[in-house]
């Protein structure tokens, strides 16, 4: 979540930024006025440091705690004064995004694993530094994970890939950055696979498997889960899609793993991208020739589907704040025959932080291994199979 590493001579510093966030969904002059009158900040007495930040959340009846160390949150909870008044719904703890980043680091060391993909969204912004690829967050993406991961190995390298993390672009990556300097820096090898900031979709094959990933674009707090990309817009992203899937099916490539970042299929939070700009009809047009996985993610919470031949994974369990668990947002309006949730089974978002590990071997079936962690639970470290069908 935010860094705040401001001290108690500091307030102005933490507090436009607070107008900033706010300015996401409100105009400037009422962000200002928010701050104002709901942001408390509170500072040890001692160290000056700030320990606790209180302010309104997504809607007028949400109020939000954060506990702070270091200018990082560590934990946070939401109180929804009219859905459940005097409830704190515990949404988010570091300790939950730091397994998950332990344990991929882990699985890439030991060989468990080649590669990482990421569905987007593995920044905050690109502000808070004097230029986005020297901020904090991209500094934390290369400490924690970069400079952690070992070098390609030849088996990568012969397939072309100098790298060992291949992301999708989130809506967070262009916040502050709209030439995605950040993204570029951290991942110089995807300028060889065709990433500009006018371009921000790619594809590569490895080891007998295509990896597509598209870009959904920007946040519009009206519309949260939109289809805006314009880099390129949807309709060049479908063709360029088909042509893709079309060249796979002609090189007899036949697992193909597609991410991007605002879920196809989605049952909480935000909800899926509307149905006048899903891709469904694009994908699963192929599937009958092609086995084809969809990796999503921006709503924060895990769900899965199979819907026309067709796998869908949303993994927003990565290391964000589950606002999915908060009353109000478990379940949104859909029609009688929305696809089932195969992972939930009709039961309400829980906050989790999980990763995907996927065993993938050309004729062979395609192992999918979800390693979770659940604090409240009393058997908190789960690892459970999914699809046990798998093409």
């Amino acid at each position: 979540m935010m860094y705040l590493p401001y001290k108690e001579d500091q307030q102005d510093s933490a507090k436009k930024l607070m107008v900033e966030l706010f300015s996401l969904v409100l105009p400037e002059k009422v962000s200002q006025e928010v701050v104002n009158k709901d942001v408390k900040l509170t500072y040890d007495s001692s160290t000056k440091e700030l320990i606790q930040l209180v302010m309104p959340f997504a809607t007028t009846s949400e109020v939000a705690t954060m506990r702070i160390d270091k200018g990082w949150v560590t934990y946070a909870s939401v109180e929804d004064t009219k859905l459940l008044p005097g409830v704190s719904t515990p949404m988010f703890r570091l300790e939950g995004g730091d397994w998950v980043t332990r344990e991929i680091v882990r699985d890439v060391k030991n060989g468990r694993a080649k590669f990482i993909v990421n569905t987007g969204d593995m920044v905050w912004w690109g502000n808070q530094a004097g230029k986005p690829s020297d901020n904090p967050y991209w500094k934390l993406v290369n400490e924690e994970v970069l400079n952690q991961l070992p070098k390609p190995d030849k088996q990568l390298r012969d397939a072309g890939l100098n790298g060992r993390v291949f992301p999708a672009v989130g809506n967070h990556e262009v916040w502050a950055d709209s030439d995605v300097e950040g993204l570029l820096t951290a991942f110089p090898y995807l300028k060889k696979m065709g990433v500009t900031s006018k371009n921000l979709i790619y594809k590569f094959d490895y080891q007998g498997a295509r990896f597509i990933f598209l870009w959904t674009g920007k946040y519009d707090y009206r519309s949260p889960t939109d289809w805006s990309a314009t880099r390129p817009p949807y309709d060049e992203q479908m063709e360029q899609l088909k042509v893709w899937l079309n060249d796979a099916k002609a090189k007899g490539i036949k697992k193909i793993f597609l991410s991007f970042h605002s879920p196809v299929f989605a049952r909480a939070g935000f909800g899926a991208i509307p149905d006048a700009q899903s891709p469904h009809k694009t994908i699963s047009a192929f599937s009958k020739d092609l086995d084809i996985v969809v990796f999503n993610g921006h709503v924060h919470t895990t769900e899965i589907y199979e819907v026309d031949g067709v796998k869908y994974l949303l993994l927003g369990g990565g290391g964000a704040e589950q606002d999915p668990v908060l009353p109000g947002r478990t379940e949104i309006k859909l029609p009688a025959d929305y696809p089932i949730d195969q992972y939930r089974m009709g039961a309400p978002p829980k906050e989790e932080y999980n990763y995907l590990l996927v065993d993938v071997k050309p004729g062979q079936k395609t192992r999918f291994t979800l390693n979770r962690f659940r604090p409240w639970s009393s058997k908190p470290f789960e690892t459970i199979t999914l699809f046990n069908d798998s093409k």
